[in-house]
């Protein structure tokens, strides 16, 4: 019948539209600039410290004691579909005990109970960070994924300051009238680095990190994102705690609070509770030390000219545990 012929589309599919709509599709896809957006937060997070006084290679040699608090505040650009860069300052500290992390009947760790070494650092953390989402969203940021998963690295630059407690009594048995404050490491040259008798330059207090890990989002309203994440720090320095190199001869150093930081391994009592240490097993000796001439006591093999390791090679880390929440600031409505 012609009116039904008339009705009849016999046009192919591509003539129909279906095409031209596949085609915007797709230039959709590829065009993301008008569906960027930015978004900002802040996090609680748990910084935990491995290094000479807690090694990485034994997570459960940190005590859940030296696990600290920290803050941070951040900015993250969503820039193409799955995804971002992320602005983060980050405040926190990392504090780290022989003491506490080593098994004084360990056959490993006992010589770390007896170095009796302890440090407390502030950090202050600017990072750069790409993510990687593995759910793509090419459309407004309304209908970003209600869950998702992520990868990021990037750089970060941070000041830092390790500190010890002075002791309680100076080499020559003299109290010292601050014992108890806690006090810069660095300039007192623990390392023999301020020493004209040693070829050891001193640390900066400004490091590079490699900040490295992944973490999970949740949507949980229009605008607002919760995040879990986990990074770790890969550190460009061994003296987040001030520990690194070997003993040096006590006389080499001025002063005497940078002899007692230097050696605390003859020091009876625990830096954090005061506690008896067990030093059962140790041999007390005494040397003249050739640079000042002076007699020092200490325990065999630590203190003293012998060539014994104070710290490791390897650099120090430390990770970063965060519980994020961001706030989208676009208002432009999304299809």
């Amino acid at each position: 019948m012609p009116w039904i012929a008339q009705g009849q589309d016999k046009r192919p599919k591509t003539d129909l539209g279906y095409r031209s709509n596949m085609e915007r599709f797709k230039v959709k896809k590829k065009d993301f600039k008008k569906n960027r957006y930015l978004s900002i937060g802040g996090s609680f997070n748990l910084l935990t410290y491995f290094g000479d006084l807690a090694p990485a290679e034994n997570f459960i040699s940190t005590d859940i004691s030296q696990i600290k608090l920290g803050i941070s505040a951040f900015a993250r650009y969503h820039y193409r579909p799955r995804m971002s860069l992320k602005a983060e300052l980050l405040y926190g500290r990392l504090t780290g005990e022989d003491y506490i992390s080593a098994n004084p009947q360990g056959v490993e760790s006992r010589g770390r109970y007896i170095r009796n070494l302890s440090f407390r650092n502030d950090i202050f953390d600017f990072s750069l960070m790409s993510q990687l989402y593995f759910f793509k969203n090419y459309l407004s940021f309304r209908q970003r994924k209600s869950f998702n998963i992520y990868v990021n690295g990037g750089i970060s630059i941070f000041y830092h300051d390790p500190k010890g407690k002075v002791p309680d009594f100076k080499p020559n048995n003299e109290r010292y009238p601050n014992s108890g404050e806690w006090v810069s490491l660095r300039p007192l040259g623990t390392e023999g680095q301020f020493s004209p008798y040693y070829d050891r330059s001193p640390y900066s207090n400004i490091q590079i990190s490699i900040p490295f890990g992944g973490g999970f989002s949740f949507k949980i309203s229009e605008q607002l994102d919760l995040s879990v994440e986990v990074n770790y720090r890969l550190l460009l320095t061994d003296y987040i705690d001030d520990v690194s190199e070997k003993y040096v001869d006590l006389g080499a150093l001025e002063g005497d609070l940078a002899k007692s930081m230097s050696d605390r391994s003859a020091e009876e009592l625990a830096v954090s509770n005061g506690k008896n240490r067990d030093l059962s097993s140790t041999t007390k000796v005494q040397y003249i030390s050739k640079y000042d001439g002076d007699l020092y006591t200490v325990i065999k093999g630590y203190g003293q000219e012998t060539g014994a390791k104070r710290g490791g090679p390897s650099n120090d880390t430390f990770l970063v545990s965060s519980f994020k929440i961001s706030y989208i600031l676009n208002k432009t409505r999304g299809r």
